[in-house]
């Protein structure tokens, strides 16, 4: 598959699907977009991209391999590579709970990537899902994201869409889209933002904000806050890594204002190659 057929799929499914984009969740909160309130669609990513944007690894030229691990029994594992060829790849295993944390939920993914342009890239990811739904029966998903990310330096803007074939509702996974960016300030401070929102309301249903600290010293510190208006909830995160040339070790937290929900504590390692 060459980048001008990635960017055909891209735009004729886009075009396809256009009016009928609803709100979902990832199926596996990755660890950056935990620690800075799911805010990061619009964001250059590394293996991270296989939940948020398919397109994020576009602008990356790496070989990856990440593990994440989310109390009290989530885990996901991915691969990642972007610099053998124009077309990068990335592939992932996940493993999360139900609602009543009683089953698991398993899938894979896998994801393409390429730029069409020195500051457009493109991404197509696939997935397949297994496990116990929300009504207590085994459920199963097969379907695709798309993704567009503009790369203009010191700014980033993302556009994706989850979901494409209508995902399946017992596990939460429907049609929806995200529009999100990132400005940074001389590498060091990082804000990002992405609001989701259903087409046929033109009406935020959910945004995250988030911020960053990357300090020369090897370590990065971050935060940020995120709404669910459908379901009138909020939630605060924070994280921190260190970040060694080869070598990343992240931990983040999210705190909801639900009343009986505790924190959400996640960690990750990630080896570069």
């Amino acid at each position: 598959m060459n980048t001008r057929s990635l960017m055909l799929m891209v735009t004729l499914s886009a075009a396809t699907f256009f009016s009928s984009v609803g709100l979902a969740g990832p199926e596996f909160v990755p660890i950056q977009e935990r620690a800075q309130g799911r805010s990061l669609g619009g964001t250059i990513l590394l293996n991270d991209s296989l939940y948020s944007n398919p397109a994020s690894s576009a602008f990356t030229q790496a070989y990856a391999v990440e593990g994440t691990f989310g109390l009290p029994r989530s885990f996901a594992a991915s691969v990642l590579d972007t610099r053998t060829s124009e077309i990068g790849g990335a592939f992932g295993y996940f493993r999360t709970q139900d609602v009543d944390a009683t089953q698991p939920v398993q899938g894979l993914k896998l994801a393409l990537s390429g730029k069409a342009s020195s500051v457009i890239g493109l991404g197509i990811g696939g997935k397949v899902m297994w496990g116990q739904g929300t009504n207590k029966t085994s459920q199963n998903l097969t379907d695709m994201d798309l993704g567009m990310l503009a790369n203009l330096g010191t700014a980033q803007i993302g556009y994706s869409i989850r979901n494409v074939f209508n995902g399946n509702p017992l596990f939460n996974q429907r049609r929806e889209m995200a529009l999100g960016g990132r400005l940074g300030y001389q590498d060091l401070l990082f804000i990002n933002a992405t609001v989701y929102s259903l087409f046929s309301r033109l009406k935020p249903n959910a945004f995250g904000i988030g911020a960053e600290y990357v300090s020369p010293y090897y370590f990065a510190i971050k935060g940020g806050f995120r709404v669910d208006s459908d379901l009138n909830q909020n939630y605060w995160s924070a994280g921190a890594s260190f970040l060694a040339p080869k070598l990343n070790v992240h931990y983040a937290i999210e705190f909801s204002q639900v009343a009986g929900q505790g924190p959400q504590h996640t960690l990750a390692a990630s080896v570069q190659f």
